[in-house]
């Protein structure tokens, strides 16, 4: 069998050249320059583990915070670093307090772990989790807002939005809908797993009390890096997961909120001392940010159309609400599996081992559960690749 070749950037990844990659969505794929860096930056730690902890650290965390601030347009001491968008998300509700009876609201596009942890602080307060039923397909992002502003009520305390849908692929109009909500004294907790890299991430312009965001995914950083942006107005109810030291939690007069997630405890952060070079290095490969945002994009809308187009699929959402990613209905002949989290659905386990392809293919639950493929697209892909992916489903007689 012979695999199409990836793009000329694959020369900066290192992926199986016996394998078609084509989920870049689910954890990234670091350069490997980058690891390199972060290797020998390993090495150098262990010289003397004393002299890089104590004193070399902290420099460099906070230049490359001030980086990461910059790119995603926000004050470096609103943002903190942590592992991940679910961390993330887990920090604001474990720091919130709520009251028996209200209501936190979501929607049924969200990630499957922020939906649980949601779940699991309603049920030690008493509250209620209220789902919002956003169609999919979907034609226009009004329907988005007005699903979600017909499900307040006078109960709702915090709304859990997506940036970027995991398992649709969906842009949400976040600014819109926080300028809905926040001023009615409703807080907005926005999921931007997706967004940093992908999208020109203005964080202060939205407007979220609470916005999380993953390093590793587009900006290509070492997994294990992640953003969290807390409104100043919203920082003295926020904490750490985990309380440790305080690294000059006083400046002066003036209390410094983001140092308290500077040390958690020993461990390695040696994922957040590179988001400078992650986002240079990014940048740089074909010119300037927005030259791959664009690349990325238009590689993805043309794969997406090419597998609609041959398969017989109605296109599920506009161009205008597509990232790097893109989710389409292959069918709704399914049954409900006993587990979601890693599932190998049949049509994922046959792309693997009979056509090397590595993409995924999610139980969508909605009112007509069904099977949706999710393209990803970064500057390593081909367009060869994705005209390989239709020939395989079409041998596998793919339909919706």
């Amino acid at each position: 069998m012979t695999l199409p070749k990836y793009s000329p950037f694959e020369k900066h990844w290192n992926h199986h050249r016996d394998l078609v990659f084509l989920n870049h969505g689910s954890f990234g794929s670091c350069p490997t320059e980058i690891l390199n860096k972060q290797s020998l930056l390993k090495l150098e730690i262990e010289k003397d583990p004393v002299q890089a902890m104590t004193v070399h650290f902290e420099p460099t965390y906070h230049s490359n915070k001030k980086a990461l601030a910059d790119f995603v347009h926000c004050d470096a001491n609103d943002v903190v670093f942590v592992n991940n968008a679910t961390q993330g998300v887990n920090t604001i509700l474990h720091s919130l307090t709520f009251n028996e009876g209200d209501e936190l609201l979501t929607h049924n596009h969200a990630y499957g772990a922020c939906v649980n942890t949601l779940q699991y602080y309603a049920n030690k307060f008493k509250c209620k989790v209220v789902i919002a039923k956003i169609p999919f397909p979907i034609s226009d992002p009004s329907e988005i807002t007005s699903a979600l502003l017909q499900a307040v009520t006078n109960k709702t305390k915090l709304v859990l939005i997506d940036h970027v849908t995991s398992p649709t692929g969906i842009i949400f109009p976040v600014k819109e809908i926080c300028e809905a909500l926040e001023p009615k004294g409703i807080e907005v907790l926005v999921d931007g797993a997706h967004a940093p890299g992908m999208l020109d991430l203005n964080i202060e312009e939205i407007g979220a009390s609470y916005y999380t965001g993953n390093c590793h995914k587009w900006i290509c950083s070492p997994r294990g890096s992640a953003l969290l942006h807390v409104r100043k107005d919203k920082q003295e109810k926020i904490s750490p997961l985990q309380i440790s030291h305080h690294h000059d939690l006083y400046t002066g007069t003036e209390k410094n909120w983001s140092a308290q997630f500077i040390w958690p405890g020993t461990g390695d952060y040696s994922a957040y001392l590179f988001l400078n070079d992650s986002i240079s290095f990014m940048g740089s490969i074909m010119g300037n940010w927005n030259q791959l945002r664009e690349h990325n994009r238009n590689l993805c809308l043309r794969a997406r159309n090419l597998i609609c187009e041959e398969l017989n699929i109605p296109v599920p959402s506009p161009d205008s609400m597509i990232g790097h990613i893109a989710s389409i209905p292959l069918s709704q002949k399914v049954e409900m599996p006993g587990s979601f989290f890693n599932m190998m659905s049949p049509i994922r386990k046959q792309l693997l081992e009979e056509f090397k392809i590595q993409i995924p293919v999610f139980m969508y639950a909605g009112e007509k559960p069904q099977w949706l493929l999710r393209i990803s697209s970064q500057a390593y892909n081909s367009f060869e690749q994705y005209e390989y992916l239709v020939a395989c489903l079409k041998k596998l007689k793919i339909e919706n």
